[in-house]
């Protein structure tokens, strides 16, 4: 590319077939010119973090800071594949209570499906009644799909698939959205984009 190097990854955290391509800061814009000619014969369009987020989303692909945290266990988080405890036979910090985590679970990451046209957003609660039950993780309204969607960490009790549930908004309780439990990924849910 002009002499400039660069790396080309067929990676990505958007659940499509995605590259990234790697160079140094200060070739950035040269890279980022180059790139944008080569794809204005195929309509190459710019897009921003709000869509990196709604398509990763749509993928049901978690994100730090929103679906899990230093306070949320690896396995009410959806990400409990990353913990050694079948790979690792070493004794480590942790593994013990780990292994009563993953046998008990007290909430599960979910997908939600919202009715009409309100959208959730991270930190809302949700309710079974007065009880709450779960909070939003990540939501948007999915173009592609044409519904709201949500991912949401809820209690074992009400992360069955079909259970209704209500998103309170304002201050829980006097307004409502009702939802759904689904499976996700909502798009793509055997990932075939991504192994185009």
């Amino acid at each position: 590319m002009h002499g400039r190097p660069v790396m080309v990854s067929r990676t990505g955290y958007t659940g499509e077939l995605g590259y990234e391509i790697f160079c140094h800061p200060e070739d950035a814009c040269e890279v980022w010119d180059a790139v944008w000619q080569a794809g204005e014969p195929h309509e190459l369009l710019p897009l921003g973090l709000d869509a990196l987020d709604m398509v990763r989303i749509e993928a049901g692909l978690v994100f730090a800071g929103y679906e899990f945290c230093d306070q949320t266990d690896p396995f009410e988080a959806g990400i409990g594949f990353t913990v050694p405890l079948k790979s690792k036979d070493d004794d480590f910090i942790g593994r013990e209570a780990l292994q009563k985590r993953k046998a008990n679970p007290q909430r599960q990451l979910v997908g939600l499906e919202l009715s009409g046209n309100e959208a959730a957003v991270h930190g809302d609660c949700v309710r079974v009644g007065r009880a709450q039950v779960g909070v939003i993780t990540s939501a948007m309204r999915s173009p592609i799909l044409k519904k709201n969607i949500a991912l949401c960490r809820i209690d074992t009790l009400h992360a069955g698939l079909g259970n209704e549930v209500e998103i309170g908004k304002l201050d829980g309780q006097q307004k409502r959205i009702p939802a759904r439990v689904v499976p996700f990924p909502f798009y793509d849910p055997k990932k075939q984009r991504v192994r185009a």
